[in-house]
Order: C-alpha cells, then structure tokens, then sequence
C-alpha cells in the first residue's frame, strides 16, 4: 500500500507534479536576486542606525560622514552581489533550458522581470511623481 501511495507522490511517475515542482524552484531562484537585496538593504540600513549613534556626540557632520561611508557602501556591495546573483540565475536559466526544461526556465525569467521591476520602481516614479507641487 505504502509502495503505491510514493508512486502517486512521486514527481517522476507523474508528469504535472515534475512540471509544478520545478516551476515553482524555478520561481523561486528567480527570486533570489531580489531577497538578497533586499537583505542587504535591511541591513545597511541598521548600520547606518547604528553607525550615526556611535558618533552622536560628535556631532551633526560626523554623524553625516558615517551614515554617507556606510550607505555607499551598503551601495557598493549591494550592486555587486545583485549583479553576481543575476549572472547566476542566468546561467541556471541556460542550463535549464539546454535541459529541457524549459517551464523551470520560463518561470524563473518571470521571476526575474518581476524582479526587474520590483527595483526600478522607485525611479520610475520619481520620474512621474512631481516634485514640487503645482500652485
């Protein structure tokens, strides 16, 4: 009985489990980009907290020097590891698709283009946002 319920669970006995499966991973690692940036944004963003109060007694500019270092290069390393996770979810896409499988492939490009869009939104709309006021 048991050997007769794994063949029905079984991703490789039935086709549309394999399919759903591996759209989902594909989903998934096309995702990975976005989650790692926004790790890093997160926590950028809690040392620059943490830096601008290691250096509130020393004043306003000081407090301004360290939350400048630390966010350019939150910045800096924010852009490489983004760039080095879509040149790696790239290459799985590729692989992928010499592969065969071509629906892991299609829903991780999603991932990617939702990603995409995810990250140029805000200049998107400070492009079409006014930022004064009409009178």
């Amino acid at each position: 009985m048991s050997s007769q319920l794994n063949t029905f669970n079984d991703p490789a006995q039935n086709p549309s489990l394999q399919y759903k499966g591996s759209a989902l991973q594909g989903v998934l690692i096309g995702l990975i980009p976005l989650g790692l940036l926004l790790l890093i944004v997160a926590v950028t963003v809690l040392l620059t907290a943490l830096a601008r109060q290691l250096v509130a007694s020393s004043g306003f500019f000081a407090q301004q020097q360290a939350s400048l270092i630390v966010l350019v290069a939150g910045l800096a390393v924010a852009l490489v590891v983004y760039i080095i996770a879509i040149v790696r979810t790239l290459r799985s896409v590729t692989a992928w698709q010499r592969g065969g499988a071509g629906g892991q492939a299609r829903a991780a490009l999603l991932a990617l283009g939702f990603t995409a869009l995810v990250v140029l939104l805000p200049v998107v709309l400070m492009i079409v946002l006014p930022q004064n006021p009409a009178p």
